[in-house]
């Protein structure tokens, strides 16, 4: 291989042309059915990588060779080519709707294209515009419903929540599943650094929370996405494509007069479903508010007694709040975007900047982003062409704490009795206590704050040479670079707290510097064998470094009038800390593709990668790719029903790829923490935690059998796959024997499989002039199951919310394992023979459940699975119409058969704000009923399946107003409007495990709010 690598290398440099005349072509492109100017068509000359599109009004220009080929493509037309003769000056082309979409060209890698056709692999491709339809603020919220076989998630409300994109179900259990991201040749850092919420630990889930770096990108700056849902990209991206990829594409240059677009919004963000609190005008009497009303008091005839616990049944009367009303507001938001283009033949620019503000639905939360882009593409010669690009972004929030935390505002709701007025002050103007021990939600809003800054730097410079025809060489340099700063000030409280909320006030300081640097060689020649014959060949390589930098520094007993990290006195035990993280990736590969008569293709590929992560006898790995396409409707049997079945293709793959998510640079080794003994250093193992120098990655085979099938001249589009994964080398902890030194370790000991199918279905219901109408449907069902670990279970999490998550041998990732409900045969609650629900018990060795001789539950309590977090299916459907210059696009879209562990609604009931404890209040529930089942697993976890409007955008065109205005825009649109769903609390998509693989459930976590747009767009 590496012999190939020097051959194709010296083809580059010595390889001399075929000389021939330059002239400059323009022309303008036109629709054939309406006759209306069609911008952003592709413009290449074929077997090169050089090309342009046409610009608003249709129109191109291009320097190309006397005896070359001009293709022109553009999606949901058919593509044309124009061969040049000393002649041609101008080509002005009518370009044909009902195109048949496996001719569609699609981006496999930062430099590498191919059309449809000859994929083995599905690739799902979504346009610019319909990224930005209902004004969606960031690059995950605008993909959300449109990729077969993801599951997007908001993990939270906060205008600085984050995101987590799934591929085809979870594919690592230390490690994350979000895919891998490319923008323009730049890979880039999606990583979620806390840098605010230090005082939360991560657990064994690797819990994430906070920002996910994909918030910095702009999406009003993209022109298109590919998503790579499987061992498509393994080639290409090798060990870095375990969880699919998506590539970006943002706007470029074209050639012709500057061209100016100007967009701005307005936003109200609201809560989209209240909770219903408790207002009734009693309470039990009690010793103590708080949790209430399951706190025990002395016996006395007026108690009942409930399974060992005394529960008072008086009651006094007492006035009730709804404190949703005083942590929520109506957040409003603006989004400004200004961009130009243009060019000549030699040189092309594009330019934008865009500041977006968004404020949350808890008062006082913001995110800004600001942002600057230019790029600029020049031609030296009609072989070399340079393109340097630059993007900056600076992005600021104001946050409180999000969950995972009994101060976060959610929380302060519902571990509160509702019976406080949380307004009330002494005579100093201080507020003043509610529940003992609990902060006032006034507080939080009012007093905390907790900022967060990031700068950010992408930027790439990229070479591509065409010594001759049918070659290009593509050279890239691309850096990811930001610095990230967080600060949180809570001041001391004015009234009594449980010292573990820092009763004496709490100040931190956080700084992630992270700097990404890729180089990426892009090799491909078309070699033409015969009219019959084609071969592609495609090689390359890719290196990669990832340099990190983080410093924290936490304090509590706060000096007076200070609100910056100055202000402790104390420090937090374990702080400060710093962390250094550094590693490389490498690789090369190559790829052959043979075509036949343009219907059958046949693709082998193979890379070699490493990584520094992994000592050097592990490091190094291969991995392979084979996959095949075949086109059946090209044959001549299918010519007779051509109108009827357009098109039919069947395609398959295999893959190899490999995971570098699950462990950081240096867990393979031991780390020592020193300290001093009787005046002596000493050394111990950190955490108990011994290395293992033998881990190595963890791999995935994958193999993928699929059709893309075409009806009536391909208004009805279908296209479905069927996958499966089996992952190997799972990175899991591991208990030790103390007498080994260390209490635990990490080794690749576990397997896991993902298997499931995806279907696209898309039907141009209405296709004439003054009217389109078209429907679609994507659904997917991914089954998950552990296949091999060293024991039978093991609690993966440790979380304040309680939530048992666990992994076990032949069930789903993250199961919830835990108490459940004494049942009888037929299934319903077996009661007390006071009336109430109970634990059940048993054998805890085969796990059956035993019964007494008046049969009731006996022996010791039982455990089992009580929920599941991964959903059945994924779906997502809705609609476009387009009459004349109206436009209206609808989109649902959700998940089904889903469990999530809801702390928040239990913790409700237990305080005395739920509405069970309305019905024990009021006796439509036996007094004591919330006790009894307070303490069971199974009573939290709950049913997270939802159906969401998410968007709906209804537009109109004024086109082209004035000789200077080319066209006005007018759009309302609505975002996250209804959610059909049976959850407990605010929002079961939420999760408050953050970005995690595996961790899902519910701990005061934002909500995420139903938005409300109304935007203009200017071009001229």
């Amino acid at each position: 291989m590496k012999k190939l690598l020097f051959i194709l290398f010296g083809i580059i440099l010595f390889a001399q042309p075929v000389l021939a005349q330059t002239k400059t072509v323009t022309g303008t492109i036109t629709s054939s059915t309406d006759g209306l100017s069609l911008p952003g068509v592709s413009v290449l000359i074929e077997g090169t990588s050089k090309s342009t599109v046409t610009d608003l009004d249709g129109k191109f220009s291009i320097s190309v060779n006397e005896g070359e080929t001009l293709a022109f493509t553009f999606v949901g037309f058919a593509p044309k080519k124009v061969k040049i003769t000393s002649g041609t000056n101008s080509v002005n082309l009518k370009m044909t709707e009902e195109l048949n979409t496996l001719s569609e060209v699609v981006v496999l890698g930062s430099t590498v294209r191919a059309t449809r056709k000859e994929l083995g692999n599905a690739v799902t491709s979504i346009k610019g515009e319909d990224l930005v339809k209902a004004q969606p603020g960031g690059l995950s919220t605008a993909l959300q419903g449109k990729i077969a076989g993801a599951q997007v998630s908001q993990n939270s409300g906060d205008p600085a929540g984050g995101f987590s994109i799934k591929l085809r179900g979870t594919s690592s259990i230390l490690g994350s599943s979000d895919p891998l991201y490319v923008i323009d040749g730049v890979v880039l850092n999606n990583a979620t650094t806390n840098v605010t919420n230090l005082n939360v630990t991560s657990g064994n889930s690797n819990m994430q929370i906070g920002q996910n770096r994909s918030a910095d990108i702009n999406p009003n700056d993209i022109q298109s996405v590919e998503v790579l849902n499987g061992g498509a990209a393994a080639a290409i991206y090798g060990s870095r494509a375990a969880n699919g990829v998506v590539l970006i594409t943002t706007k470029k240059g074209v050639a012709g007069e500057t061209r100016y677009t100007f967009s701005t919004s307005v936003t109200s963000n609201q809560i989209r479903k209240k909770l219903d609190m408790n207002m009734s005008d009693k309470q039990f009497v009690s010793t103590s508010p708080a949790l209430f009303p399951i706190q025990g008091n002395p016996a006395s005839p007026t108690t009942v007694t409930v399974l060992g616990r005394n529960l008072e049944t008086r009651t006094t009367d007492v006035q009730r709040y709804d404190y949703q009303d005083d942590i929520f507001g109506t957040g409003v938001g603006t989004d400004t975007y200004f961009s130009l283009q243009g060019g000549d033949e030699k040189t092309k620019y594009f330019a934008s900047l865009g500041y977006l503000v968004n404020e949350g639905i808890v008062k006082n939360t913001d995110f800004k982003r600001a942002g600057a882009k230019v790029r600029l593409k020049h031609d030296f010669n009609s072989k070399l062409s340079g393109t340097v690009g630059l993007n900056y972004i600076n992005s600021s929030s104001n946050e409180k704490p999000d969950g995972n935390v009994f101060w976060s505002p959610i929380n302060a709701i519902n571990i509160t009795n509702n019976i406080y007025d949380i307004h009330r002050t002494d005579a100093n103007g201080n507020l003043l206590a509610v529940d003992p021990n609990r902060v006032n939600p006034l507080s939080i809003i009012d007093d905390f704050k907790i900022t967060q800054n990031t700068d950010r730097i992408i930027a790439d410079l990229q070479l591509n040479y065409n010594p001759f025809k049918n070659f290009n060489a593509d050279l890239i340099f691309g850096i990811d670079n930001y610095n990230q700063r967080g600060n949180v000030f809570i001041p001391r409280y004015p009234y009594v707290v449980n010292p573990a909320y820092y009763n004496d006030g709490y100040v931190s300081e956080a700084t992630n510097r992270v700097v990404q640097f890729n180089n990426d060689l892009n090799l491909r020649y078309l070699w033409n064998i015969n009219d019959k014959w084609k071969a592609t060949t495609y090689g390359g390589y890719n290196v990669q470094t990832y340099r990190d930098n983080f410093v924290a520094i936490e304090g509590r007993n706060l000096k007076p009038f200070i609100e910056t990290i100055n202000a402790f006195n104390t420090l937090i035990p374990g702080s400060p800390s710093s962390s250094q993280s550094r590693y490389n990736l490498w690789g090369y590969y190559l790829q052959e593709t043979v075509g036949y008569k343009d219907k059958l293709y046949l693709t082998i590929a193979g890379r070699q990668d490493a990584s520094t992560i992994f000592s050097s006898d592990n490091r190094s790995q291969f991995y392979p790719k084979a996959s095949a396409s075949y086109v059946l409707s090209d044959e001549k049997f299918m010519e007779g029903i051509h109108d009827a079945v357009s098109s039919v293709r069947f395609r398959a793959s295999w893959g190899k790829s490999g995971s570098l998510t699950a462990i950081k640079p240096y867990a393979r080794f031991t780390n020592y923490s020193t300290g001093t003994l009787l005046g002596n250093s000493t050394f111990t193992i950190e955490g108990f935690k011994q290395g293992n120098l033998d881990l190595k990655p963890e791999q995935s085979v994958t193999y993928e059998v699929g059709g893309d099938f075409g009806f009536l001249k391909d208004r009805l589009n279908l296209s479905f796959s069927y996958y499966n994964a089996d992952i190997d080398d799972l990175l899991l902890p591991v208990q030790l024997a103390a007498s080994e030194g260390a209490t635990n370790t990490i080794k690749n000991i576990g397997q896991m499989n993902n298997k499931g199918y995806e279907i696209n279905l898309k039907y141009d219901l209405i296709k004439k002039e003054n009217l389109h109408f078209d429907v679609f449907v994507n659904y997917s069902s991914n089954r998950n199951k552990v296949t091999g670990l060293p024991q039978q279970r093991f609690k993966l999490d440790s979380n304040l919310a309680g939530a048992p998550v666990f992994v076990e041998m032949n069930k789903p990732i993250g199961i919830f394992y835990g108490t459940y409900f004494a049942r009888n045969a037929d299934g319903s609650l077996l009661l007390t023979p006071d009336g109430y629900p109970q634990t059940e018990k048993g054998d805890v060795n085969t796990g059956a459940p035993q019964r007494d001789a008046s049969g009731q539950p006996t022996g010791t309590i039982l455990n089992k699975q009580i929920g599941n977090p991964n959903p059945d299916y994924v779906i997502a459907f809705g609609a476009n119409v387009n009459y004349k210059k109206f436009g209206l696009s609808i989109l649902f879209d959700g998940v089904q058969g889903v469990d999530v562990f809801d702390a928040d609604y239990r913790t409700r009931q237990g305080v005395g704000s739920g509405t069970l404890v309305t019905k024990e209040l009021n006796g439509e529930l036996p007094r004591g009923y919330i006790w009894s089942v307070y303490n069971i697993e199974e009573f939290r976890v709950v049913d997270g399946s939802y159906l969401k409007l998410r968007e709906v955008s209804l537009n109109y065109s004024f086109g082209k107003l004035t000789s200077f205005f080319d066209d006005l825009t007018v759009t309302a649109s609505g975002r996250n409007l209804i959610s059909w769903d049976n959850f407990t609390s605010f929002d079961p998509e939420t999760n408050s495990g953050g970005q995690s693989s595996v961790a899902r459930y519910n701990f005061g976590t934002v909500p995420i709010p139903s938005s409300y747009s109304l935007a203009v767009k200017v071009q001229f």
